[in-house]
């Protein structure tokens, strides 16, 4: 028996704007398009958001995918119904739009909590078909609210060790995206002679906490970025002079191997970057130094506070209008 084809196609990503107490519904909408090969009796088309069953996204995290019972969540729109209606051989398209509210929680894998989101467009009738595709909530600050101001807002942050050793880190935004590349400079100074440099690098963390009765934290290093001896120069095991600065680079994971910051909720996820530097004084007494700033990673709309031209990775959501014979 040849079988209809089911596709769903959704508009982008779930984004919310504001705090859950605050934030308006979301409107998701997409298409979907049914390909009948052989003459089937068709009863009804829908279309359900819900929470994601199974490990559709466990590649992200490789971890078991399934959500709280409390988050489980289902909102649908029935696209087409009929007592059992016969459809020719064709392609048949439909489009959804379902109302979420501004309370969803945010996709999220980590240690604490684990909650994914899920399209999937169901056929019923003679035969039975479904397509499944996962689909991301985030969430971004309103426009006009303080948040927006970090995205210019410059690292720039120095420390003191023992008043031997100064430390400082500068020049990247507080707001990163995932998968992009973060640039900083360290610079280390030292204000007394003696010391040698033996490693430089940086790190980004990520903080998870939980806001329960037995309230739990966890840390996890995301990415780090040290430089191997010869690398930036012949720094290792020389004698740190004045001052040495190094401009160091490091890629951020993509966006579910790195989760977005979460400032709302039971469980909070933050980040911040350490700058890394590893010293030797004159005795052969290693130490090693790390200097600590906040970072936010954010959905990429929450750093480009701008309309996008559409880009090729979109192509799902065109439409054929008049294809040539």
């Amino acid at each position: 028996m040849i079988l209809p084809s089911v596709r769903v196609f959704a508009l982008g990503d779930v984004v919310l704007q504001g705090a859950p107490a605050d934030a308006p519904g979301y409107v998701f909408s997409g298409r979907v398009l049914i390909t009948i090969r052989v003459p089937a009796r068709i009863q009804t088309v829908k279309v359900v958001f819900q929470t994601a069953q199974g490990g559709r996204w466990a590649r992200l995290r490789h971890r078991d995918t399934s959500s709280d019972a409390a988050d489980n969540v289902s909102f649908s729109d029935s696209v087409y119904s009929s007592a059992g209606e016969v459809w020719a051989r064709g392609t048949y398209e439909f489009f959804f739009r379902i109302v979420l509210p501004g309370d969803l929680g945010e996709t999220m894998f980590t240690a604490h909590k684990r909650v994914a989101y899920e399209v999937r467009a169901q056929l019923s009738g003679s035969v039975r078909r479904e397509a499944v595709r996962p689909v991301a909530v985030k969430r971004m600050p309103y426009f006009g609210s303080a948040w927006e101001a970090l995205a210019s807002d410059m690292v720039h942050v120095s420390a003191v060790w023992r008043d031997r050793i100064e430390m400082c880190a500068l020049g990247c935004s507080r707001v990163q995206r995932d998968g992009q590349p973060l640039r900083v400079t360290g610079v280390v100074r030292a204000l007394e002679k003696g010391f040698c440099l033996t490693k430089v690098g940086v790190i980004l963390e990520e903080r998870t906490r939980c806001r329960s009765a037995r309230s739990t934290s966890e840390s996890h290093v995301a990415a780090s970025r040290f430089l191997r001896a010869g690398e930036h120069g012949d720094w290792h095991g020389r004698a740190i002079v004045d001052q040495m600065a190094f401009d160091l680079e490091l890629r951020i994971p993509p966006a579910y191997k790195i989760q977005y910051d979460v400032k709302h909720g039971p469980v909070t996820v933050s980040h911040r970057l350490a700058f890394v530097v590893a010293v030797v004084d004159q005795f052969g007494h290693g130490t090693s130094l790390r200097l600590f700033t906040p970072l936010h990673i954010m959905p990429h709309d929450c750093v480009d506070l701008h309309d996008e031209l559409p880009a090729y990775a979109d192509v799902q959501a065109d439409r054929v209008l008049l294809t040539a014979d």
